[in-house]
């Protein structure tokens, strides 16, 4: 029968929740954000594809890359003159 792991000890439980707190939900939220962001976009139509392709298959560095390289979104601003 195989032995199944368990949570036994106390710093077992608490290397587990440093894993989750830490690392796990801020790599979700980071993730979800890039995605937020890139379907929130007007003005990268064709290349959404790419991003989000970039996105899904590197789910660590691709959001990452997203943030840091992505175009300035391109606003027009209408407003009084004078």
């Amino acid at each position: 029968m195989p032995e199944v792991y368990m949570l036994s000890t106390f710093w077992d439980v608490l290397w587990a929740m440093i894993i989750v707190l830490f690392i796990f939900i801020p790599l979700t939220m980071l993730w979800i954000f890039a995605l937020m962001d890139l379907f929130s976009r007007r003005d990268i139509r064709w290349l959404k594809v790419t991003w989000l392709v970039l996105i899904i298959f590197l789910p660590i560095f691709g959001p990452l890359i997203y943030l840091l390289v992505r175009p300035e979104e391109q606003t027009t601003l209408v407003g009084r003159e004078g």
